[in-house]
């Protein structure tokens, strides 16, 4: 039951992320949408690290070298989950997503950068 859950959210996430960047050269290539994915979950990684950076004030380092070795691992595994047995042909036939709205997947794609921006100016 929740990884179907999961399998919707993500499908969502997959079918928006793709059409938003459609219009960018590289939206013809099969790893666009991992890469961007895999970018956002890096961020939010990085959020993590800096929010436990400044309630605790110890060495964020450790969270930061996790998060960057786990984009590799998090860009493969959705590679190979949405391109085995073509899961991301099956989701633009479906045309079930074209009914929901974008922006929560513009929120969850702009989420990560708002905030570094947002710590950023909150340190100076």
């Amino acid at each position: 039951q929740y990884m179907n859950i999961v399998h919707r959210v993500l499908g969502y996430l997959w079918y928006k992320t793709e059409r938003l960047t459609r219009w960018m050269d590289t939206s013809m290539y099969s790893w666009n949408v991992p890469s961007v994915l895999s970018l956002v979950f890096l961020l939010y990684g990085v959020d993590i690290a800096s929010i436990y950076w400044a309630t605790t004030s110890t060495n964020p380092a450790p969270f930061i070298l996790l998060a960057l070795l786990a984009y590799p691992v998090v860009w493969i595994i959705l590679y190979a989950y949405y391109h085995y047995k073509r899961r991301y042909l099956k989701i633009r036939q479906d045309k079930s997503y074209e009914k929901y709205s974008s922006i929560w997947a513009i929120l969850f794609l702009l989420f990560p950068y708002v905030f570094l921006i947002i710590f950023a100016l909150w340190l100076q």
